[in-house]
């Protein structure tokens, strides 16, 4: 069974929910925006090394956007992933990417992650950047991110924010693979 099997249950039966948010100064949602706050305060709690206020900065630009992953029953938020995209670049840099910790293991992390690449692969961006602290190299791995970087630096030096002690990842994605239903075919 795959990590995120059980994760793919939920979203069918109802039980989780994602949205795609992001901070727009121009048109006010209020739902949005409590989502955006959870997401922060999810970030927060989660990534303790961060600053608060440099979190909040990032996660209400309207450059940023994040994944989040709701728990319907109680309109909560799980998880998130915070990114940037750089289309004209062709990547986008995961910023920020947590899952409260009573809704860990339970592929959460990987359900999120797979319905990343599939919304980026739709828009034409075919690779992912990160910067990875010590704890998270391991979670960035099993995503298929690698440390060996397969983008001329010129391509993405100066856009992303490099962040000491943290290792610089990359994934590439595949535009003929649907990350969401991968390791079904895969089983298959």
């Amino acid at each position: 069974m795959s990590r995120d099997a059980a994760a793919r249950s939920e979203l069918q039966n109802g039980s989780l929910a994602l949205h795609v948010i992001s901070c727009d100064p121009n048109n006010y949602d209020k739902l949005q925006m409590k989502y955006l706050m959870n997401c922060l305060l999810v970030f927060q709690q989660s990534l303790t090394n961060m600053p608060p206020a440099y979190m909040a900065r990032l996660v209400f630009d309207p450059r940023h956007r994040c994944l989040c992953l709701i728990k319907t029953a109680t309109d909560s938020v799980a998880g998130a992933i915070c990114f940037r995209s750089f289309a004209n670049r062709g990547f986008s840099e995961i910023v920020f990417c947590a899952v409260t910790s009573n809704e860990q293991v339970k592929g959460y992390g990987t359900f999120l992650m797979n319905h990343l690449k599939d919304y980026h692969i739709k828009k034409g961006i075919n690779h992912f950047l990160t910067f990875a602290d010590e704890n998270a190299v391991g979670y960035f791995s099993k995503q298929g991110f690698i440390k060996e970087i397969g983008l001329d630096k010129s391509v993405y030096h100066n856009y992303i924010k490099e962040y000491v002690g943290a290792t610089i990842m990359h994934c590439k994605l595949h535009p003929n693979v649907q990350y969401t239903t991968w390791s079904n075919s895969i089983r298959l």
